[in-house]
């Protein structure tokens, strides 16, 4: 299984908006991917030092082909792209395969 791990941060006006978009939006584009297990937005209780609210969001997979597959999809890309206008720092995403899995 792959999980992925997209990093980033948003002013904490945007706490709600975010939160609507993954739901209405991102979470209903992931279940329709082949290969897609699970995805969830977690945010910081808090404030970092910028002051800005940090964001993870995390899905599983079954392969890594299913989650470049889905990224490269319309609807995954098109409710990506709504979330991505609220960003304030340049996304980092990393990629981990559960142990045992190879």
């Amino acid at each position: 299984m792959l999980v992925r791990f997209f990093f980033s941060a948003v002013d904490p006006a945007d706490r709600d908006e975010i939160a609507r978009i993954f739901v209405e939006d991102v979470r209903p584009a992931f279940e329709t991917q082949p290969g897609f297990v699970d995805v969830e937005l977690l945010m910081s209780a808090d404030e970092n030092v910028g002051g800005l609210l940090e964001g993870v969001l995390v899905s599983r997979w079954s392969t890594s082909t299913d989650v470049e597959r889905a990224m490269s999809s319309r609807a995954v890309a098109e409710s990506l792209v709504r979330v991505r206008q609220l960003l304030r720092v340049e996304p980092v995403i990393h990629n981990y395969v559960t142990a045992g899995d190879g």
